[in-house]
């Protein structure tokens, strides 16, 4: 699993159009704004598990109880690597992220999965508000 991380002062997405004939969910037209969250570009790759992305977000926790972020955006992100996994494992392993998370006490949501998305940000300019991370 490949992560990109930013400490945003705001994070806004809005879905523009289906990135897939089949989508694992119906999000069309969804719009929604963050302040002060961690975003986490994930990429979910070919023999990725379940506890893989549990291991992600015990490694992101870390960062927003240090940075004290009010909560967790977990936004799939299929260009940090070619060796991507199939769109059902991908989902899978982010609903079960955003699951545990919740379970650890992290306010979370989880942008649609399949969806061409555009976004505007602005990330923090501290030592932590920048991170790329492999997950094993």
């Amino acid at each position: 699993m490949k992560l990109l991380q930013w400490h945003c002062d705001y994070f806004r997405y809005k879905v523009t159009k289906p990135a897939m004939k089949t989508l694992p969910e119906n999000r069309d037209g969804e719009e929604k704004e963050f302040r002060n969250v961690i975003v986490a570009l994930v990429t979910v790759e070919k023999n990725d598990l379940p506890e893989t992305g549990r291991n992600a977000i015990i490694a992101i926790k870390k960062q927003i109880d240090e940075v004290k972020a009010d909560s967790l955006l977990i936004y799939p992100y299929a260009h940090l690597s070619k060796n991507l996994a199939t769109p059902s494992i991908a989902i899978t392993i982010l609903k079960e992220m955003e699951s545990f998370a919740k379970e650890k006490g992290i306010e979370v949501f989880r942008a649609p999965f399949g969806y061409y998305k555009e976004f505007e940000t602005k990330v923090k300019g501290h030592p932590l508000a920048e991170l790329a991370k492999t997950i094993s």
